[in-house]
């Protein structure tokens, strides 16, 4: 049995995710497997990665379920980077389920991630199969730093029965990259082939979380952020993944309100986050470009609703990979940082503040995205011991709830991010790192 199988290797994120984990420092303590439609390109990517000879090679058509589900009882973690995740992903994630093999990707797709939660999260929590999906960009980062503001509330907390819960937390995110193909044709592919009820039903509030919490702000031509750190004013636009990102935040909360709803147990209750408003935005320079942002995707979206424009778009982006490439992908960035602000208590008369960063360079889709889905797979693999409570029952869960602090450490210690959390309370100088 394998450690690891990645699915879709010779594809840009795949080889991504086989070239890092090739060269990961703890290498020598799993073993590796890789998958894909063409045995071609996957001897290709063996020679330009110089992977070593002892790596299992599978041809395998992920439309074909006992194809698939041959290999996954092969493995015991899957790393799947075939998107569209709703057209290509189904089969996999049931075979995982049905197997008690644990899963992670790329996806951004909320109506996929609804779709293997309503099908496959009970026989999950049965078979012990640990599901993640959004694993990368979308939306571990967003995850984290509520994860991490609201543990950093919690260790403030005098009173264990009333701990510091969270009013509001806000991201604002500052990406340099490439536009992802992948991108490109899982919108595409949506607008395509979903129907219109599925669409909107899509974009409401708390669509992946098990109960309901409070309502989200609606959008807006222009957002604003206080850092409580500098006290400068930060503005933006519209953030073309918000809405997914939301959503996997608001299943993280909803999984622990609905934990300590069915426990009650003074355990769950101090890991809850409270009744939060969570949402976030791109940051730019100044007001008009921000507006500019939000209506520049405004109107690309409705464009993208005539036939004719979404084959062009379809068109569009990286679809080849090679060496070269594996060094450009190395240039841009991301920067998030997320202010999370507390609801008043008797210890704190006065919310408190806490800031978290987290920051790394490289290409934020192509790059770095398929760095955090190695790393979660490999903090199932390595740490398992060491993962939240939740995560130890199974289902389809969330990065925050599934990998928790493990996943930060990770990062830190292997990928090279620079993750930190700060707790401020009133003034700017009164601050505590964490």
């Amino acid at each position: 049995m394998v450690d690891l199988l990645v699915l879709g290797a010779t594809g840009v994120t795949g080889r991504q995710v086989t070239r890092y984990l090739n060269s990961h420092p703890q290498s020598s303590q799993f073993t590796l497997a890789i998958a894909g439609r063409s045995r071609k390109k996957l001897d290709d990517l063996i020679s330009d990665l110089s992977l070593p000879k002892s790596i299992q090679v599978h041809v395998v058509d992920v439309t074909n379920f006992d194809q698939v589900e041959a290999l996954v009882k092969s493995s015991k973690i899957v790393l799947n980077t075939v998107g569209p995740f709703a057209k290509w992903g189904p089969p996999v994630v049931r075979a995982c389920a049905r197997n008690g093999v644990h899963y992670v990707d790329l996806t951004g797709e909320q109506i996929f991630v609804r779709d293997i939660i309503e099908r496959y999260d009970y026989v999950a929590t049965k078979t012990g199969s640990i599901l993640v999906p959004a694993c990368g960009m979308d939306s571990l980062p967003a995850d984290i730093v509520v994860h991490m503001a609201n543990n950093a509330l919690k260790a403030l907390s005098k009173d264990a029965a009333q701990p510091l819960q969270i009013d509001t937390s806000t991201s604002s995110y500052d990406l340099h990259g490439v536009f992802s193909n992948g991108t490109i044709s899982t919108i595409v592919s949506t607008l395509g082939s979903t129907p219109k009820h599925k669409l909107t039903e899509s974009l409401r509030d708390y669509y992946l979380s098990p109960v309901a919490g409070r309502p989200s702000p609606s959008p807006r031509l222009k957002y604003a952020m206080a850092l409580p750190s500098t006290r400068e004013i930060v503005v933006g636009g519209y953030f073309l993944m918000s809405g997914s990102n939301r959503s996997v935040v608001q299943r993280s909360w909803g999984l622990l309100e609905w934990n300590f709803l069915n426990t009650r147990s003074p355990e769950a209750n101090a890991r809850r986050y409270g009744p939060m408003i969570y949402e976030e935005f791109m940051r730019q320079k100044n007001t008009l470009s921000s507006v500019l942002l939000t209506l520049t995707l405004v109107i690309g979206f409705t464009l993208m609703t005539i036939p004719p424009v979404r084959w062009f778009i379809g068109k569009l982006g990286m679809k080849e990979t090679s060496v070269d490439l594996d060094k450009e992908l190395e240039s841009g960035s991301i920067d998030v940082i997320n202010v999370t602000t507390s609801l008043p208590s008797s210890s704190f008369p006065e919310p408190v503040k806490v800031e978290t960063t987290i920051s790394a360079k490289g290409d934020p889709g192509y790059y770095l995205s398929p760095i955090m889905m190695a790393e979660s797979a490999l903090a199932l693999l390595l740490d398992s011991e060491e993962l939240p409570p939740l995560a130890k029952k199974g289902g389809v869960l969330t990065p925050a709830i599934a990998f928790g602090d493990v996943i930060v450490r990770r990062l830190q210690e292997y990928a090279k991010f620079h993750i930190v959390c700060e707790v401020i309370k009133g003034a700017a100088e009164n601050r505590k790192t964490i």
